[in-house]
């Protein structure tokens, strides 16, 4: 039960501002016709290492060494690193999503062809269909969609019995300069999925800043499809005990192991380590945090 003062707070905030997102138990939700709906909120672990997951991960840490993240040409790079990194997996089912694996963006008659056979098969997709394939022995396989007769996308996939992660390192470390020769893939992007609060009202156009367990703050650059002026989003949460995630656990131990093995190194070897991060005047790094870069994943 709301107490009196958060229920003031809800009123406040559900008069005051556009919400997308959760707050305070309620999940507030834009649906595809622009109709609001709020439905009350049921935590789960966002986080569940899969083999789909390990894939994106590995992708975005060889993307963050290509690019920053805030950089113009991160789109690029992530882009490419998506499409032409090949899915490593186990043997067994696996389920893939229309829209972030297929890049099906226009629900319709897609028909999966493997390797280059000329027999296939035909099913109906759209975005946020659930495409089942099984994997029944080891190896490198290719599958083609074509779409209204024409090649819409390839995806390769990797079945191996090893450690997924080493096996994406491996490829990518080893394929890394020729993917980013390739053309960029041309698909229309996701639709951003807004997460935030936008005032309403002229005088709460950038209200920022944190208070006890509250942080509130502007979002400059929160990109969506419409163009159109309109007031500043506004990203809210509550501080957040990081300690159990496993990402966090896997850094905090990763940097430990890191500082450990810089002491073993020489002399000679730290040097050579701070020439090499000289050279990149740029970024101004030491020697230790070029090697740390390298060493994190």
């Amino acid at each position: 039960m709301k107490t009196g003062r958060d229920k003031s707070v809800i009123d406040f905030v559900e008069r005051n501002f556009e919400v997308h997102g959760e707050f305070e138990g309620v999940v507030y939700h834009e649906k595809r016709n622009g109709e609001q709906e709020k439905y009350p909120y049921q935590p789960v672990s966002y986080y569940q290492k899969t083999a789909l997951t390990i894939r994106n991960e590995v992708i975005r840490r060889f993307a963050a060494m290509v690019s920053n993240p805030r950089e113009s040409d991160y789109s690029s790079v992530i882009k490419k690193l998506n499409y032409y990194t090949p899915y490593i997996l186990p043997c067994g089912q696996q389920k893939f999503l229309g829209e972030t694996v297929f890049y099906v963006r226009e629900r319709g008659d897609y028909e999966f062809r493997w390797q280059g056979m000329p027999m296939g098969f035909v099913r109906t997709v759209a975005g946020r269909t659930q495409v089942e394939l099984s994997f029944h022995a080891e190896g490198e396989f290719e599958l083609e969609i074509y779409f209204q007769g024409e090649l819409y996308c390839s995806r390769s996939f990797i079945i191996s019995s090893g450690d997924l992660e080493i096996a994406y390192n491996a490829w990518l470390s080893a394929n890394l300069e020729h993917v980013l020769s390739l053309p960029e893939p041309q698909y229309e992007s996701l639709k951003t999925y807004r997460r935030g609060m936008r005032s309403k009202v002229n005088w709460l156009q950038a209200l920022t800043g944190k208070f006890h367990e509250e942080v509130v703050y502007d979002i400059p650059d929160y990109s969506y499809k419409d163009q159109k002026h309109q007031n500043p989003w506004l990203y809210h949460r509550r501080k957040y005990n990081h300690a159990a995630n496993p990402q966090t656990q896997y850094f905090n131990n990763k940097i430990i192991e890191i500082g450990q093995n810089w002491q073993t190194l020489s002399q000679n070897q730290r040097d050579n380590w701070n020439t090499q991060a000289a050279r990149n005047k740029k970024q101004k790094l030491t020697g230790f945090n070029l090697y740390t870069r390298k060493n994190v994943m």
